[in-house]
């Protein structure tokens, strides 16, 4: 259970208490676990991972989802309840990774240096062709092996709750990732979705297809 004290009026975040067990799995589970894995991964053309690091996904799990993997996009989130143990570092690969500002940051325990460069060893150490940074209000930054980088700005107008933004970035832009779309795309699709989903209080409304095709044209007008 992770149990948000939010202010009501501003509807911002004060703090939250997590009730959980995040103790690594146990051998038996961690078995059942990577065998319903084997099974699963090859029918699937992408497999996204979102590792908030509270103890289901240790090494063996993490190295099946490496080696079977036909897509594979990884997110590792930092967040109060792993304390900065949960890297990106711990996947040998991966075909498009999409952290945060100070997730990267974390991972390479480098606070005020170079973004660019920080991606750029990111990218060599994972062998990883595609990389996205959300930074909140300054955009993104996007970077592919062939292409280089490129910077998105932000385009949310009306900010009402932050939670589940990077999530629901992540979930489109894999989209585009899988299919082959440029890098640029990805951060421009991923910060409208960023948009829409800023401007509702968590996850309480889904992103429609039709409004977002309707931002995203008045945003090329």
């Amino acid at each position: 259970i992770k149990r948000r004290f939010v202010e009501g009026y501003l509807m911002q975040k004060l703090f939250e208490v997590y009730v959980m067990n995040d103790q690594e799995l146990s051998m038996l589970e961690n078995r059942e676990l990577c065998e319903s894995m084997l099974a699963l991964l090859p029918l699937y053309d992408v497999v996204i991972v979102v590792d908030y690091g509270h103890g289901m996904l240790v090494k063996e799990a993490i190295d099946l989802l490496c080696d079977q993997s036909r897509f594979l996009v990884v997110n590792a989130q930092a967040n109060a309840g792993n304390r900065g143990f949960n890297s990106v570092s711990k996947y040998s690969r991966a075909d498009y990774i999409c952290i945060a500002n100070h997730e990267i940051r974390l991972d390479a325990r480098d606070r005020d240096g170079d973004l660019r460069r920080i991606m750029l060893d990111m990218a060599r150490k994972l062998d990883c062709e595609r990389l996205v940074v959300t930074q909140g209000k300054q955009g993104c930054i996007c970077y592919h092996r062939d292409d280089g980088f490129f910077e998105v700005p932000a385009f949310a107008n009306q900010v009402v709750d932050r939670i589940g933004i990077g999530d629901a970035f992540l979930s489109i832009s894999s989209l585009y990732a899988a299919q082959g779309a440029p890098i640029e795309m990805l951060g421009f699709v991923g910060n409208v979705v960023g948009a829409e989903a800023v401007a509702t209080v968590c996850n309480s409304t889904p992103i429609e297809r039709v409004s977002l095709s309707k931002h995203i044209v008045s945003l090329l007008k």
